[in-house]
């Protein structure tokens, strides 16, 4: 019944997705006239505007110069569709540089307005090592070579390679002082979202400057860009900076404590508790017969100064000392001494007693002066020029990425109506298929092999014998069990498993043994019983003596009939000898 119920739900819900995955485009007629959006509704990449780069650019890591050689394509999804025939930019080279770059119809300009950044991004084939960001360039003519050094005002999107995993979010401003163009980054990105679902990311820049990063529609990251901490560098230099020519004065007292003037002085008992760890023994005694006129080493009287000494360049040549032999007999030689202990007085070094500095001035700082760079930058959501054109500049080890409903405005509303009817229902889609189609594991779980108590419990009581060769039979496979768990435990730490079970170990090893030898006395008997099957006894062959004697059989198969006369011939001659 169930089973029953299973296959009427699935096919419920396949008919479901076989009548809802059709592809319809986005109405753009709910969207302002200065929104742009990319739902690549084209034949190919040779009908849209999409124009793939053919610059080259200079890679920091090899310090070579790259062409852009990634192909690019507009087709289907691959791996789990929502919609039949929805076709977004898919990223198609392995390990390869790709540029693409879409010049808008008319640039879009974003002072004191809001500007919402969002695309679809999935990867059909994981991402292991890449970037999937956007970015939103500057106005101009040509993007046909476009490349990294292309001027942008924002980038945005994930970049993950290994454990190195967030979104970027870079925005381009100008230094008023210099006139350059300076990139600020997110000091704190977000990490990505993984899966082989379509993620929908969303940038939203409010002209209040606060900023909102979203995956599928959830918030991730808001901040303000005007807050310290929220770009790296920050957006706006320091008001103050270090004077670098104020050096501290010579006269500048930064002692905040000072030694007691009043208690200079060392204490009188100052060596006893504080300068003696070890004292002399007093209750050591020199043992008897100690040589105090001997020196406790001589020189070598068997010493002669080498021939290659030289006495102006190696200097006097003295002999070295050895042990003197007179003291070996006795106790010691040489001034006697008596052992140390420690000092039951000692308590520590001694240090002088501090009072606070009546001329203490504090912790010395350099001055801060007006710092001459200077500026505010209080409106980064005016970008410095507008927005001429949408473009992917990546490397990526994966393939298959594609990129989807790229939205581009000035209306936080339309970019979410963008994502509940383009995004939301393609995304119920593709869980649907994914639930219904994912292939199965290549490693299936199995169930644990079941205890000698439910074995035992499992046996057929029909009669006392088949019982008994159940028992039998439920005992030996009990043994196998264990034998194969403590064979495993074995190889994982042989030392703790002998040391812990030594009456099993030397169990096994003699079963082991006794094994064995029966396997190998098995075989050779059958290997015994083989060979003679094959080779029979020669057969015995009766002389004109009237003896009887047994021939190699191969011999005598070879052998005519005059051989076997003349083997005869010469028998009957040496009896005739002896």
């Amino acid at each position: 019944m169930v089973s029953a119920g299973f296959v009427i739900l699935s096919s419920v819900i396949l008919g479901i997705v076989t009548a809802a995955d059709e592809y319809l485009p986005f109405d753009r007629t709910k969207l302002g006239p200065n929104s742009v959006f990319e739902q690549f509704d084209y034949e190919d990449l040779d009908h849209s505007p999409w124009k793939p780069s053919v610059a080259s650019k200079y890679d920091e890591a090899t310090k070579e110069t790259v062409q852009y050689v990634g192909k690019w394509a507009i087709e289907p999804v691959s791996v789990y569709p929502g919609y039949k025939n929805d076709k977004g930019l898919v990223l198609k080279t392995k390990a390869a540089h790709h540029a693409i770059a879409y010049k808008l119809d008319q640039p879009l300009d974003n002072t004191d307005k809001d500007l919402v950044l969002q695309y679809e991004i999935k990867l059909q084939n994981g991402l292991e090592c890449g970037g999937t960001y956007i970015k939103l360039l500057n106005a101009a003519e040509d993007y046909s070579l476009f490349n990294v050094d292309t001027p942008f005002q924002i980038m945005f999107g994930p970049d993950k390679c290994g454990a190195n995993d967030k979104i970027h979010f870079i925005i381009n401003r100008k230094n008023p002082k210099t006139g350059l163009m300076e990139e600020k980054s997110l000091a704190t990105p977000p990490p990505s979202r993984e899966g082989e679902l379509t993620t929908l990311y969303t940038l939203i820049m409010r002209r209040s400057q606060d900023i909102e990063i979203r995956i599928n529609g959830n918030v991730v990251y808001a901040g303000n860009l005007l807050d310290e901490g929220t770009l790296t560098p920050p957006l706006n230099p320091p008001k103050q900076v270090t004077d670098v020519l104020n050096t501290k004065p010579l006269d500048w007292d930064d002692r905040e404590y000072i030694p007691d003037p009043k208690h200079i002085a060392k204490p009188d008992d100052y060596e006893l508790k504080h300068k003696w760890m070890t004292i002399p023994d007093v209750n050591a005694i020199k043992p008897e017969g100690w040589g105090d006129e001997l020196e406790p080493f001589i020189e070598d009287p068997l010493a002669s100064k080498p021939v290659y000494w030289d006495d102006e360049e190696d200097g006097e040549w003295i002999a070295p000392d050895i042990p003197n032999p007179e003291c070996v007999d006795l106790p010691g030689c040489g001034k006697w001494s008596p052992p140390t202990v420690p000092n039951p007085h000692y308590i520590g070094p001694w240090l002088h007693p501090k009072i606070p500095n009546p001329s203490y001035q504090g912790e010395w700082e350099p001055r801060t002066i007006d710092n001459p760079d200077y500026y505010e930058d209080s409106t980064p959501s005016n970008l410095d020029s507008p927005i001429g054109g949408i473009a992917f500049e990546l490397w990526s080890m994966d393939t298959q990425i594609l990129f989807d409903n790229i939205y581009l405005g000035h209306s936080i509303e339309e970019a979410e109506l963008v994502g509940n009817l383009t995004f939301k229902p393609k995304f119920e889609l593709e869980a649907i298929n994914r639930r219904c189609n994912r292939p199965k594991s290549k490693y299936e779980p199995s169930p644990p092999p079941p205890s000698f108590d439910d074995l035992v419990l499992q046996a057929d009581s029909s009669s006392t014998v088949w019982q008994f060769f159940k028992f039998l039979r439920l005992l030996v496979k009990k043994q196998t069990l264990e034998a194969k768990d403590f064979y495993y435990q074995f190889f994982l730490n042989p030392i703790d498993l002998i040391i812990t079970h030594p009456v099993k170990f030397v169990f096994y090893c003699i079963g082991f043994t006794t094994l064995l030898t029966f396997m190998f006395g098995f075989g050779a008997v059958v290997i015994f019983v083989a060979s003679n099957w094959r080779n029979p006894p020669p057969p015995e062959k009766i002389y004109q003596d009237g003896e009887t004697r047994v021939m190699k059989n191969t011999q005598i198969e070879e052998l005519s009939d005059v051989e076997v006369e003349e083997i005869q011939e010469v028998k009957s001659s040496i009896r005739k000898r002896k």
